[in-house]
């Protein structure tokens, strides 16, 4: 049988109010009740109680606000760098954007200040994957998209032995 959260919160009310006076071994009775009744653990129960006694009202977690450590002119950058490089894995390219980064900045191909460029050297491999995944399908073909179709001429040109032409006889077979 589930009980709806509101009947487990006012379970819980209930024996909440026993709870500070109560001794050992009454909280452990307190406890079985609760558990026995709202088919929780002991210790999410123990944690029910616990913040109850102290007054807070559990709710839902608050969504998490993403930390921006690398702003848009770095992944232009690094969209650019890849894209040069015909789009390789992020364990590839991190080893290989100093010499490119180094090579963009002689040739005058780099605008980019350099605040953006030592952000682009300190980005990890697996954070240059997660970037650069919005950008993937459109450099690189999916994987299995063969163009080459079987023909007839190629298998007509490709000698095949059937079992009347094998020579058993010679050594070495």
């Amino acid at each position: 049988m589930e009980l709806e959260l509101a009947q487990r919160k006012a379970i819980l009310a209930s024996q909440v109010n026993k709870w500070p006076k109560a001794t050992k071994q009454e909280k452990g009775e307190i406890l079985d009740a609760i558990c026995q009744v709202t088919g929780w653990h002991r210790d999410h129960a123990r944690k029910m109680i616990r913040q109850r006694v102290a007054g807070l009202t559990p709710g839902p977690r608050k969504a998490r606000e993403p930390v921006v450590t690398y702003d848009q002119a770095v992944i232009d950058l690094l969209v650019r760098c890849w894209a040069l490089l015909d789009g390789p894995t992020g364990k590839r390219l991190q080893p290989a954007l100093p010499q490119l980064v180094t090579s963009m900045r002689d040739h005058d191909r780099l605008d980019a200040t350099e605040q953006t460029v030592e952000a682009l050297l300190r980005m990890s491999p697996a954070t240059i994957d997660r970037r650069l995944r919005p950008y993937r399908n459109g450099l690189i073909t999916s994987k299995g998209m063969n163009r080459t179709r079987p023909g007839s001429i190629l298998k007509a040109s490709i000698p095949i032995k059937t079992w009347a032409e094998w020579d058993h006889t010679e050594p070495g077979f």
